[in-house]
């Protein structure tokens, strides 16, 4: 399996963390650094991680829609970049999971 360095950055291009994931079929799965992420993103993580290892399954819609709710896009290693959608972080374990909103395309800057 291939895998590829991303970057997840925010509107303002800020880096936000970085990766190395595998495209897995529907999504794409890896391993995450979250050095750069700031502590409230850290925190939705955080609760996110605990939601699910708790497996309080009711509150999980909610956290969800918080992390949705950002517009995070990835960039990946040929500088390509695309929106992500359903953004899963599990800061313990380093394990990341995100689907893309469409197909990952150039950026002139």
């Amino acid at each position: 399996m291939i895998t590829r360095n991303v970057r997840l950055i925010d509107q303002s291009r800020t880096v936000l963390a970085t990766a190395q994931v595998a495209d897995e079929g529907d999504h794409y799965g890896g391993t995450i650094n979250l050095r750069l992420t700031p502590a409230n993103l850290r925190a939705l993580f955080d609760e996110f991680e605990e939601i699910v290892n708790g497996q309080m399954f009711v509150f999980l819609d909610d956290i969800q829609e918080k992390i949705g709710a950002l517009p995070i896009k990835a960039v990946f290693d040929d500088e390509s970049e695309v929106y992500v959608k359903d953004l899963q972080v599990f800061p313990s374990t380093g394990d990341v999971s995100f689907k893309l909103v469409g197909v990952p395309s150039h950026v002139a800057r």
